[in-house]
């Protein structure tokens, strides 16, 4: 009668009970960005993480005390909403280690994913005479935007492991560049460079991370590897820019930038990544830095002392839907009776 009570408890709450099998991630459980905090940059290097099949990791030790934040705002504008974008983030995009320009990737949640699939780029402009030494020579973006069909994919539904996805997507962006010594004076200039990624789900287990000086629970996670660079051109006057005025900026035509060589750990019910790992070699070798959550994590002392051998994890939490999910990571224990509580402390379900 235990067992068959249980059965019909995890059933009426739809629990997800922790299983020696890997993690499935759907649209359900990835809601829209929202603000990310993140502890780092850490260094891992004397630490543990090999991605494989069940790991269990344990990064609870690990705390640099430095704060990082991935700002997400909720996008308004009809152009990007009619088309499905929800929100947008600001994004430096490099043409030289010390040259680039500020362009907003939109992001658009459906059941198929995640796509970066729109950019906008306000109105700057950049003084070149450091690299010309003519003071008057500039770099001048106008006020722009598009929408591309397809774009750049950051996450497929259903995720488990071994899921593996590819995407390429160009796009364009107009600057007018003045350079006396080239004879360019406000001169119209395409910037075109295609995004190549690559992501695929190389680990499943357990991992626990520090969470304000204890270890959080282990959660549940799937491990994703993600390469990812693009390729520059440039053109006035619809043909290539001549090799010589692209030197002269430290440019060429076919340049590789922006590389993204990192592990993510993703847990159900957030998009907010558990763990970022980034790497500066194609090998995933050489550390850059670790990243962790600060703020959605859960404890074993969050629960009474009784609980503790059953620590826990509610998600989404909270709710919107009405449903609710609840992980154990460690026993199940034989449930008798429950209740639910908002955050006044009202009982909604018992």
């Amino acid at each position: 009668m235990q067992k068959m009570s249980v059965l019909s408890f995890l059933l009426l709450l739809g629990f997800t009970v922790a299983a020696q099998s890997p993690l499935t991630i759907t649209a359900a459980g990835f809601p829209v960005y929202t603000d990310q905090h993140f502890d780092g940059p850490n260094n891992i290097a004397g630490s543990n993480f090999t991605p494989s099949a069940n790991g269990n990791w344990d990064f609870s030790a690990v705390h640099s005390g430095n704060s990082t934040t991935t700002f997400y705002t909720t996008e308004t504008d009809p152009f990007y909403t009619n088309a499905g974008i929800d929100v947008y983030n600001d994004n430096f995009k490099s043409l030289t280690p010390g040259l680039g320009y500020i362009v907003y990737n939109e992001f658009d949640f459906n059941s198929n994913g995640v796509f970066d699939r729109g950019i906008y780029v306000g109105p700057q402009a950049y003084g070149l005479g450091g690299l010309t030494g003519n003071s008057t020579d500039s770099l001048k973006f106008p006020l722009q935007g598009a929408v591309y069909q397809g774009g750049r994919q950051v996450m497929k539904f259903p995720a488990t492991y071994q899921s593996s996805w590819y995407s390429e997507n160009r796009r364009v962006v107009n600057f007018n560049l003045t350079v006396a010594s080239a004879g360019l004076n406000n001169t119209p200039v395409q910037h075109v460079f295609t995004i190549f990624r690559r992501d695929s789900i190389v680990g499943w287990g357990q991992m626990r991370v520090d969470a304000g000086g204890v270890s959080s629970v282990p959660y549940n996670v799937l491990i994703l590897r993600t390469y990812q660079y693009a390729v520059d051109s440039f053109f006035i006057g619809g043909a290539p820019a001549p090799a010589t005025l692209l030197n002269a900026f430290g440019m060429s035509q076919g340049q590789k930038t922006d590389y993204t060589r990192r592990y993510t750990a993703y847990r159900e019910g957030y998009s907010m990544p558990l763990m970022v790992v980034l790497y500066t070699n194609d090998n995933f070798t050489t550390l850059q830095g670790a990243y962790f959550d600060k703020d959605n994590l859960a404890t074993s002392a969050t629960h009474e002392p009784a609980l503790e051998k059953y620590p826990a994890v509610l998600f989404p939490n909270p709710t919107t839907s009405g449903n609710l999910s609840v992980q154990f990571t460690n026993e199940v224990p034989v449930i008798g009776s429950y209740t639910i509580t908002d955050r006044r402390g009202r009982t909604v379900q018992s």
